[in-house]
């Protein structure tokens, strides 16, 4: 068994028409390599991930985790938090929730962490 297995960037906003039959591909985000199921805040209009980026900017082997935004209407990331490097950081595709505050909570493997602003 591959001890990081890859992952293909790739998230797609689709549209179901008004009378459900038929759709349409609205954006596709090439960037972003979700481990979750994506979370959307009404409010603010950001879809939020959990992605992991494997480059040449970080070591062989090793995985960065990011707590990723996505503009709901456009798919352009509008912000990344680097949250950690390596398979401790990893979500196991557990949830992203967001709190009254406006925090996102995500469950790793070697804990709990939280994203806030810095306000």
């Amino acid at each position: 068994m591959e001890r990081n297995p890859t992952s293909y960037p790739g998230v797609t906003r689709i549209d179901m028409n008004a009378d459900c039959t038929g759709c349409e591909v609205v954006w596709e985000s090439k960037e972003a390599s979700a481990t979750v199921v994506p979370k959307l805040s009404a409010g603010n209009g950001l879809v939020y991930l959990y992605t992991r980026v494997q480059n040449d900017e970080i070591p062989k082997n090793a995985v960065a985790w990011y707590l990723t935004a996505v503009d709901f209407a456009t798919g352009e990331t509008v912000y990344k938090v680097f949250t950690g490097c390596g398979r401790n950081w990893n979500n196991s595709y557990g949830p992203i929730t967001i709190g009254p505050n406006g925090s996102a909570y995500v469950g790793v493997f070697n804990g709990l962490i939280r994203v806030a602003d810095g306000k």
